[in-house]
Formats: C-alpha cells, sequence, structure tokens
C-alpha cells in the first residue's frame, strides 16, 4: 500500500515481509529516508515499528477496554507522519473485509 503526501507524490510504501513462523514482519520503505520494520503480532494491534535496531514507536491494545481500540505510542518526533499513516494501512491490509 502506497502512502501520498498532499500533493499525490509516493513518500512510502508498506509491504508484507516474507513470511516469519514466529511473529509478523512488515517493512516501511520510505522514499526519503530509511526503512522502518513492524514486528509481532499485528493482528492483535501488538506490535513495534523499529529504525534498524532501536524501537521508535509501539502499537498496542492492552491499554484500552474497549474493543477495536489501540494507542499508537511514537517515541520521535521525526517518524511521526510515517508511522501514523503506516498503522492505518497495516490495519486496512492486516484486516481486510473488515
Amino acid at each position: 500500500m502506497e502512502i501520498d503526501d498532499g500533493d499525490g507524490h509516493r513518500i512510502a510504501m508498506v509491504k508484507k515481509a516474507l513470511i516469519d513462523p514466529l511473529r509478523e514482519r512488515w517493512v516501511v520503505r520510505i522514499e526519503e529516508g530509511p526503512d522502518l520494520d513492524i514486528q509481532d503480532n499485528v493482528l492483535d494491534h501488538e506490535y513495534t515499528f523499529h529504525d534498524g535496531r532501536t524501537p521508535i514507536a509501539t502499537v498496542s491494545k492492552k491499554w484500552f477496554r474497549i474493543a477495536d481500540t489501540y494507542g499508537v505510542e511514537v517515541a520521535s518526533d521525526q517518524y511521526r507522519v510515517f508511522v501514523l499513516a503506516t498503522t492505518v494501512a497495516v490495519d486496512e491490509m492486516a484486516h481486510d473485509g473488515r
């Protein structure tokens, strides 16, 4: 899934990585920046974004008791837009048909 800026130019591409039997893995290819990795349980909204080995954001349902609600905690302002847009894209791709 592509992430576009306000002018319709692609700024990132979100892809599901090769199948890993232990956990899900997704990749965010940022046009003008480093790639981000997403790992852990995307279907249950429990996963972490990494810039290389550094965790930069966490998505979790554990913080809320309301169904279909999850939080996004971003450690760096540098990636805020990418993390939020990617979270929406991953949710749409992982839960197709909902």
